[in-house]
């Protein structure tokens, strides 16, 4: 069986939530250098209709936007992965029961009052609430907004203690199961991959001892 391979266009979203699903915008967190999904702003908003935070007018205008400022746009693209690596190290802490770094809790503290201060609630004549972004500027930056509140939710509505790490490619994902006993981000990959591993292992273990045999 060929390992699975992971692109900008296939990458799966086994987060269980947007913000680790954008924590996963790389291939292994295991590996160093980490090899990066999301490489320009066109790769971004690619990424950014994946997981439906524009829709069809919100993504034209963006990239119209990316085309017409270039060097503001890539300027904007490092400011958000810097978000997506400070948004991993929390979280991955909290996998790993470590308090996260008081400085980490202040860069994310000003991300989030960045974003919530564009939040607003509506509430319809069924009484169902929904929310929207008052936000006015036309950058990369608003897609930022969705994944910061999709953070305060992880960590506001007692979901933390579901948050796992895949063994396999150390991608975070959140534990849905009943049970909370889910072993791998996705068990048709990453899964499927370990057994392999395992099995090959197994065999090479049986046939070394059957040299030793006399």
């Amino acid at each position: 069986m060929r390992p699975f391979i992971r692109t900008i266009e296939t990458l799966e979203l086994d987060g269980g939530t947007l913000c680790l699903n954008f924590v996963n915008t790389v291939r292994n967190r295991f590996e160093s250098p980490l090899y990066e999904f999301i490489v320009t702003p066109g790769d971004w908003l690619l990424w950014s209709h994946r997981t439906q935070i524009c829709d069809a007018s919100t993504e034209q205008q963006l990239s119209k936007y990316i085309s017409e400022n270039h060097d503001k746009t890539i300027r904007e693209l490092k400011r958000i992965i810097r978000v997506r690596e400070l948004l991993y190290r929390i979280f991955r802490n909290i996998v790993q029961k470590e308090p996260p770094l008081i400085e980490d809790i202040r860069f994310f503290n000003n991300e989030l009052s960045f974003s919530f201060r564009f939040l607003n609630i509506e509430i319809n004549e069924k009484l169902e609430t929904s929310s929207t972004w008052n936000y006015k500027e036309n950058d990369l930056l608003y897609t930022l907004l969705p994944i910061m509140k999709s953070a305060y939710e992880l960590l506001t509505y007692g979901l933390k203690d579901h948050i796992k790490e895949c063994s396999n490619c150390g991608w975070l994902y959140l534990d849905k199961s009943k049970s909370n006993s889910r072993v791998w981000c996705n068990m048709k990959t990453c899964g499927n991959t370990m057994k392999i591993k395992k099995y090959y292992e197994k065999n090479k273990i049986l046939v070394k001892k059957d040299k030793t045999l006399p």
